[in-house]
Formats: C-alpha cells, sequence, structure tokens
C-alpha cells in the first residue's frame, strides 16, 4: 500500500469548493528521487507546487473500453528500486492491466529520468525502433 507520508491533500483554490489536490511534503519528495542526484531533489522540493488529483475529470469520463484504450500496444518500463510504486505493486498492476512486453531498469527510482537517463533513454529508443 502507498503511503503518501507528508503529503497534504485539501481543496485547491477556492477552500470551499476548489477541485482536490495534494501536495507532496519533503519526506515524499526524497522518497521519489532515492537514486537521483541530489541537485534533482533539491529543485524538485523548490518547484512543488499543490496538483490537481483530477477527482473531478476522472469522475465525467467514460471508463476505458477495449475497443478503445485497449487497443493500443503498451509497453511497461519496471523501475525495479521505486519505494513509492514497488515492483510487486508494478507487477500486479501489469498483471492486472496486460501489456505487450516489459522492459526493467534495474537502477531506476521513481525518476528514472533523473536516476538512469541513460538507460531510460536506450530503452525507449530500443521500444521506438521495433514500433517503427
Amino acid at each position: 500500500m502507498l503511503n503518501w507520508g507528508d503529503t497534504q491533500f485539501g481543496l485547491y483554490g477556492d477552500k470551499d469548493e476548489g477541485p482536490a489536490s495534494m501536495l507532496f511534503g519533503a519526506e515524499f519528495l526524497s522518497k521519489l528521487y532515492t537514486r537521483s542526484p541530489p541537485e534533482d531533489l533539491t529543485l524538485a522540493r523548490t518547484l512543488v507546487r499543490p496538483s490537481s488529483v483530477f477527482l473531478e475529470d476522472l469522475a465525467s469520463m467514460p471508463p476505458f473500453s477495449p475497443s478503445r484504450y485497449g487497443s493500443v500496444e503498451k509497453i511497461y518500463v519496471v523501475c525495479a528500486q521505486d519505494e513509492i510504486i514497488r515492483e510487486g505493486f508494478q507487477r500486479w498492476m501489469i498483471e492486472n492491466n496486460p501489456v505487450k512486453e516489459v522492459r526493467v531498469l534495474e537502477d531506476a527510482d521513481h525518476m528514472p529520468m533523473f536516476s538512469t537517463p541513460k538507460q531510460l533513454f536506450q530503452c525507449l529508443s530500443d521500444v521506438a525502433d521495433a514500433c517503427a
């Protein structure tokens, strides 16, 4: 189960009727960047802002369907060192929403573009080549 730690949940904008929002705390952010360069975590902490959780948008959208969402081939990239969405849960998501292929970045945390940028680039490049 995901531990939101010091993340704050509330309403954004109008305090009585604004959309649901969240603001990641310093502790939670540090779990996103466990293997990333420290300067990326520092930058994230300075740039963090409240974000919508899109509850209203999701409630008004039609459910995913085999004819639309299901018609797109999907490839999942497992971030094996992710401390927010652990590998076991990532595998559960894959099992419950099958994909064409699974790739694994063994040393990636939740932010592979920072923790393993070269490996992520190579992975995405290989996927693009295979799909071309």
